[in-house]
């Protein structure tokens, strides 16, 4: 069995205000203050099982797609969201904090 991916980036999970209470299906991933995206655990319909992701970054002038989709296992969608916003970063220039 491959090795679980192990995120670069802060996860936490997604509090959307005062009255909401964080849950284990649903995440949110930040460099430092930026939010890189967000995986979601589906649990309805026919994605029900799997991991939603979305990706996005910084304000930056080029973007490119996909940056949303679905994963099998959770640690697959972050690696996901990781993997658009060192794409994303290089497209514009940059580098994420944790990228080589």
């Amino acid at each position: 069995m491959p090795d679980r991916y192990q995120p670069l980036y802060h996860w936490r999970r997604t509090k959307l205000d005062e009255n909401d209470e964080p849950r284990d299906s649903d995440w949110s991933g930040y460099d430092g203050e930026i939010g890189i995206g967000r995986i979601q655990l589906q649990e309805h319909g026919p994605t029900k099982g799997k991991w939603h992701w979305a990706a996005h970054g910084p304000h930056v002038r080029h973007r490119h797609t996909p940056h949303t989709g679905y994963e099998a296992e959770g640690r697959e969608a972050m690696r996901m969201v990781e993997e658009y916003y060192h794409a994303l970063m290089a497209a514009n220039g940059l580098k994420g904090s944790r990228q080589d």
